[in-house]
């Protein structure tokens, strides 16, 4: 019928005659004649509201062994997701919770995911910071690090240079856990100027270090006194220091950088000497190996499994990668990558610096100016990590976190709460 509104039937009744106030108000707001509002009025009626229909049965569930296989494909490097999966419902709660499921999460992921770095900050007192680079609800307790500095991160450990009562001591920590076990330094130290130190795992027999963060661990020590560079390593089994073996190194110091570790040897830097000191893990030798000197401020990394070394001239990232045997010291140049097209312009106000590498993801850590970028070398991805700092070099913390782990973590209204110092967390920005 011409006239009709939508969302109204026509009615098979005879209509009953409106009145005129309703006539009058309806063509008003519609714009009709007189006649043509009684004509509707007469011949339109409120549709009677219908009885919801059925709704179709929920789908059958899941089975649980196929929520396993998807749980475990959530990506390592965002544990929120999997903190967010425990709260769906208790059957996700007790998957994700199991020992099975987190040994097969470890297993298949294999490459530890970077969740954060420790950055030293050259500012007054200088001091060190955490930096987290993943989700905003990660929860990770950070200790008071105070006016400790960061030597070393490797199998979900972290180790700390800090003042102790009276002196300097080592501090083994773990940041999710927040267990920590201090260690005096060995009785040497006094008589060197220059030390570093590296931490890994202890296991004995062969460990895939996928978790093995609470088992025993090594503290291998390494310093230089009268033209020498000495080794000696704590064994958290035995709780002593062994004694030490060293070789002759010439004048020289050696460098705050923290360690490569390639298969099952530790390399260390040197300040001014185009060069390297290996130390065999397994035969407990140490030795000296070239580099290239055509490279002027060079940083030992890791490349592909491999010992390499990176730099940046006139706006590159050169990188090296050593070829054939360590007596012959052959280095060969791997690639270089021009920084101007990945980095914004006022990064080269100060020429930019390698102040720290990702082992086994292919992260490099570029200072440029009191902005810190990482550069990913399989993507060329450059990220801004951190600002307003004065870093001189970064240890990253690479380790797999799963819900399981933090016991300490405190749940209010299903929303996860760092307890964190907040004047020492620093969020990446």
């Amino acid at each position: 019928m011409d006239g009709q509104i939508p969302g109204l039937a026509v009615s098979q009744a005879p209509p009953s005659s409106p009145s005129r106030r309703s006539t009058t108000w309806l063509g008003w707001v519609l714009g009709l004649s007189r006649s043509a509002s009684t004509s509707v009025l007469s011949s339109l009626r409120w549709r009677r509201p219908q009885p919801a229909s059925t709704a179709p049965p929920p789908p059958p569930p899941l089975m649980e062994e196929l929520e396993e296989e998807i749980l475990l494909r959530f990506p390592p490097d965002d544990p929120a997701l999997l903190v967010r999966a425990t709260l769906v419902c208790k059957r996700w709660q007790r998957i994700v919770s199991s020992p099975s499921f987190l040994r097969r999460f470890r297993e298949l992921h294999r490459t530890p995911p970077m969740l954060g770095f420790l950055c030293n900050i050259a500012e007054g007192d200088s001091s060190a910071a955490f930096v987290t680079t993943v989700a905003e609800d990660f929860c990770s307790s950070v200790a008071d690090l105070g006016d400790c500095h960061a030597l070393d991160a490797r199998h979900g450990r972290v180790l700390l240079r800090c003042p102790g009562s009276s002196k300097d001591c080592l501090l083994v920590w773990d940041p999710i856990s927040d267990e920590h076990r201090e260690l005096s330094l060995p009785v040497l130290q006094r008589y060197t100027y220059d030390w570093n130190a590296a931490v890994l795992c202890a296991a004995r027999g062969p460990c895939d270090h996928l978790d093995c963060c609470g088992g025993p661990f090594l503290v291998v020590f390494v310093g230089s006194v009268s033209g020498e560079a000495f080794i000696c390593t704590y064994s958290s089994d035995a709780g002593t220091w062994s004694e030490l073996i060293a070789t002759e190194l010439g004048t020289d110091c050696v460098s705050l950088m923290p360690s490569v570790l390639v298969g099952n040897a530790l390399y260390f830097g040197f300040l001014f000497r185009k060069s390297l000191l290996k130390y065999d893990l397994e035969s407990d030798e140490m030795s000296v190996i070239g580099v290239p000197h055509t490279l002027y401020i060079w940083k030992h990394v890791a490349l592909d499994s491999g010992l390499g070394l990176a730099t940046v001239h006139e706006s590159k990232l050169c990188l090296w990668r050593q070829a054939g045997p360590e007596v012959d010291a052959r280095w060969t140049q791997d690639r270089v990558i021009e920084l101007e097209p990945l980095l914004p312009d006022d990064a080269f106000l100060t020429s930019p610096d390698v102040v720290g590498c990702a082992d086994g993801i292919g992260v490099i850590f570029i200072r440029a100016g009191r902005v810190l970028f990482t550069i990913d070398l399989k993507t060329y991805e450059v990220k801004k990590v951190c600002k307003g700092r004065n870093i001189f070099y970064v240890v990253p913390y690479m380790t797999f976190y799963t819900p399981a782990l933090r016991a300490a973590v405190q749940m209010k209204d299903h929303v996860c709460v760092p307890l964190v110092h907040e004047k020492l967390r620093v969020r990446a920005s």
